[in-house]
């Protein structure tokens, strides 16, 4: 071990070369002044080391299972080093995951817009139907709670892109503080073009409401912000590298980076209302069919860009309600489900899936149902689209950014309300209708499955899976699962560590897969390693790069030599704080001591899967 641990310190450019080290349950992970320093190719021959491998800018070297050893030896020849700032890397922009960052960045914002949504959709009732005086006081303090959220947008915004962008959080917010200020708002209530600076054009563009143009804005000083601080001595940071920033920051914004979203914004509330003055049914039946495959991609949060923009622009938004029909179709699809199946396990998944589809959530019904039963799919889809289609024809439009679904019904008031109502009841009874005339095959998913068990070849050996021969560990998790050789994850995609299969998962729970013992409780809580009854070792693995969290966001219920029994809750996770900090929740399940039986075999190798379910049989 000393000599391991000697090699690798040689070979990563000595101790001195080492800004941050830890380790999780399979690697040695390396931030390094100097990877000019590093000899990649000479650490991949040490005898020890599985492989090594670069992710971003962090040095990875695999060990395996006496990682915790190395890296305990290595800290007694190299000292302990660690440098909480050497592991906060920048998130880059990038154009291929601009869902991605948009996503992120609305997701914080969304309950803010939503409650206060619903709230102007209460105060539209009230002064439309149900005679309140609009001008009255108490509807003006209503009014200035539930629009002050919509106005003041880009702060918003800017705090949740700040974070993103991993830049500084006051002065992107000041940046917001630019687009609203009052000799902006004024020049335009009173139509003027605008001011000027050195000579260049400072235009009066209404920003309230907006989003993209701070989003841009922020992105750019994520760049400018530390090019800056770079160049200012030390001594000097406190005060010199803001006001540097925001002089720099502050007329670009103004001049290039606002009025440049603020187009591009426009455009795409143009592009979205020509699709409607063209063909409003065709809008209609697009959006609403394909709201599962757009949920299912994560591209619904970042459409609520387009949204807010319709709103700031028109006044009100055309997608939400369509967006809507969608949901309950899933909803509707989901009770069909539950309606129609005989499976137990089936059936709970189903309920549980459609009562959360009613309130907006759609991802258990996506993965739950959906994704498993292919006629359900059909059926939300064309469900969807029909009622989409009915209210894109009817006008149905919403006053206020929601989520999609039956409580959102206040923000589609006006002359379409009626019109969304009977969509609703639409979408909801023709997934359920349809998902029962055209079945669930779940008879041929069992015998599929049965078949896929019945036999395996090894080695040109056929072997017949039976009860003397073979071991069962059982799904850890609910969600959708991945061939492993598919991960991101080069480590365990190569079956390095041992063979199994993935799960993204849709909750935050872990369950045990067997009854056996905790044999590796890591302080990063990120992974669990579990030994059967029968000498099977498991590793459960949840997410990738997870451990950089350091056991944040992740509660262990368990410790090592403790005992569990099949089904017991292992470990929770803060699954949505998880995906905000950027990080993939793939969760890999090893079976660490693969080479010590004949096969290990996924019973399937995708679709969706329940906790306590099948996942792999062991072969003895």
């Amino acid at each position: 071990m000393k000599e391991l641990a000697s090699n690798i310190i040689k070979n990563i450019g000595s101790k001195e070369n080492i800004k941050e080290m830890f380790h999780c349950v399979t690697r040695l992970r390396f931030y390094l002044k100097d990877k000019n320093k590093v000899n990649l190719d000479e650490i991949k021959k040490i005898n020890g080391v599985i492989g090594a491998q670069y992710q971003t800018d962090q040095l990875q070297i695999i060990i395996g299972n006496k990682v915790q050893e190395v890296y305990d030896e290595i800290t007694r020849q190299a000292g302990f080093i660690h440098d909480e700032k050497s592991v906060e890397k920048k998130e880059k922009f990038k154009v291929t995951g601009i869902f991605e960052i948009l996503a992120g960045i609305f997701l914080p914002v969304i309950p803010a817009l939503a409650g206060t949504g619903m709230l102007k959709g209460v105060i539209i009732l009230l002064t439309t139907y149900c005679g309140v005086d609009a001008k009255s006081e108490t509807m003006q303090v209503m009014n200035i709670a539930s629009d002050c959220v919509f106005y003041f947008l880009p702060f918003l915004v800017a705090w949740s892109a700040a974070k993103k962008f991993s830049t500084n959080i006051p002065l992107a917010m000041a940046l917001a503080g630019c687009l609203l200020y009052p000799t902006m708002t004024d020049g335009l209530a009173q139509k003027l073009y605008g001011i000027s600076f050195l000579g260049l054009p400072v235009p009066f563009v209404k920003y309230a409401a907006s989003s993209i143009p701070i989003i841009l804005s922020v992105w750019a000083l994520s760049y400018v912000y530390p090019f800056v601080e770079k160049c200012i001595p030390k001594v000097l940071r406190l005060v010199f590298t803001p006001m540097l920033v925001i002089l720099i920051m502050a007329p670009a914004t103004l001049i290039a980076f606002g009025p440049l979203a603020n187009y591009i914004s426009k455009g795409l509330a143009e592009i979205v209302k020509f699709l409607f003055d063209v063909s409003p049914i065709l809008a209609g039946a697009v959006i609403g069919s394909t709201r599962p495959i757009v949920v299912l991609t994560g591209m619904h949060l970042s459409l609520g860009a387009i949204i807010l923009q319709n709103i700031a622009t028109y006044g009100y938004d055309t997608i939400l309600p369509i967006n809507t029909m969608g949901t309950l179709a899933i909803a509707g699809a989901s009770f069909g489900t539950w309606y129609k199946a005989k499976n137990t396990a089936n059936k709970s998944v189903a309920m549980s899936a459609g009562i959360s589809g009613i309130i907006g959530i759609t991802e258990p019904g996506i993965y739950g149902v959906l994704l498993k039963f292919k006629n359900s799919l059909i059926a939300t889809m064309i469900a969807g689209g029909v009622a989409g289609a009915f209210v894109a024809f009817f006008k149905g439009h919403s006053s206020a950014y929601v989520n999609s679904s039956l409580l959102s019904l206040p923000v589609f008031a006006g002359p379409g309300l009626v019109y969304v109502c009977i969509g609703m009841a639409m979408s909801f009874t023709i997934a359920f209708v349809l998902v029962n005339i055209f079945g669930l095959s779940e008879e041929k998913n069992q015998m599929e499955a049965d078949k896929n068990t019945e036999v395996q070849v090894k080695e040109g050996t056929k072997v017949a899976l039976n009860k003397s021969n073979e071991i069962k560990i059982y799904s850890p998790m609910n969600g959708d699962l991945i061939e492993i050789s598919k991960i991101e994850d080069k480590v365990f995609a190569s079956g390095s560590m041992g063979k199994g299969i993935a799960i993204n998962p849709i909750d935050g729970k872990v369950y045990a897969p067997f009854d056996g013992e905790i044999t590796a409780a890591f302080p990063t809580k990120h992974a669990i390693g579990i030994t059967s009854k029968d000498g099977v070792e498991c590793l459960i693995h949840v997410g990738l790069d997870t451990v950089n969290l350091k056991g944040k966001y992740f509660d262990l219920k368990v410790e090592e030599k403790q005992s569990i029994k099949t089904g017991d809750l292992i470990l929770e996770f803060d699954h949505d704080s998880i995906t905000k900090e950027g990080y993939s929740l793939t969760t890999s399940v090893i079976i660490t001591n693969s080479d010590d039986y004949l096969d290990v075999l996924p019973n399937e190798l995708s679709g969706i899967i329940a906790k306590q379910e099948p996942l792999m049989t062991v072969l003895k």
